[in-house]
């Protein structure tokens, strides 16, 4: 047996918490001002303070719900697997290649890209997060279009492999360790210099 109070009908359940994002410049989802903060839920819904959240609880209770269901199947949709494309196939622009023209083919998630393709700076990266047609990123000196052919940046480790001049001794870190992508021992680059815009 269910007892319901008026207490328990009337008061509604307390806004989830906010949390405070500052990525970019946003406005209030009821008063217009300066939002620094989304609800902690969905994400996406922005306040400028636990009052004007509270205020907009009742309206936003069921957009929170399907924002989340869809956060959730983005993030299932970006971490499965690509299908492997059919051989003889670019996967780049899509095109059926002949025979006596050559594909550059990925052997770890089988992506395939014909001659222009491969030179673009996004139809030529493979769906492997760590590599590009088996070179390890982070033997590479860090660069904005390393992804996983999908929009994910690579964030690992890097220490690349010098021709000509060896970097500066500041740029790596004071102690030897493994690499969290390839496990070699080694010197790796501090955090700061692993950042693809400081190269530009």
């Amino acid at each position: 047996m269910v007892i319901l109070t008026l207490a328990a009908i009337y008061l509604p359940d307390p806004p989830h918490p906010l949390v405070e994002d500052r990525c970019g410049f946003a406005f209030c989802e009821v008063c217009m001002k300066e939002a620094p903060y989304t609800c902690a839920d969905c994400r996406t819904t922005r306040y400028c303070s636990a009052r004007c959240q509270s205020a907009d609880r009742r309206a936003h209770q069921r957009s929170c719900k399907i924002q989340q269901s869809l956060n959730e199947m983005n993030t299932r949709i970006a971490l499965a697997p690509p299908k492997r494309p059919p051989l003889g196939q670019c996967t780049g622009c899509n095109a059926k290649v002949g025979e006596g023209r050559r594909l550059a083919l990925c052997k770890e998630c089988g992506y395939q890209a014909c001659g222009s393709c491969e030179s673009h700076y996004s139809r030529g990266t493979c769906y492997c997060p760590n590599s590009n047609f088996g070179k390890q990123y982070c033997r590479m000196e860090p660069r904005w279009f390393h992804t996983n052919g999908r929009g994910r940046d690579y964030d690992g480790d890097r220490h690349p492999e010098t021709i000509g001049e060896p970097y500066p001794s500041e740029m790596y870190e004071p102690v030897a360790r493994a690499c969290n992508n390839c496990g070699l021992v080694t010197k790796l680059f501090k955090k700061e210099y692993r950042d693809p815009w400081v190269w530009h």
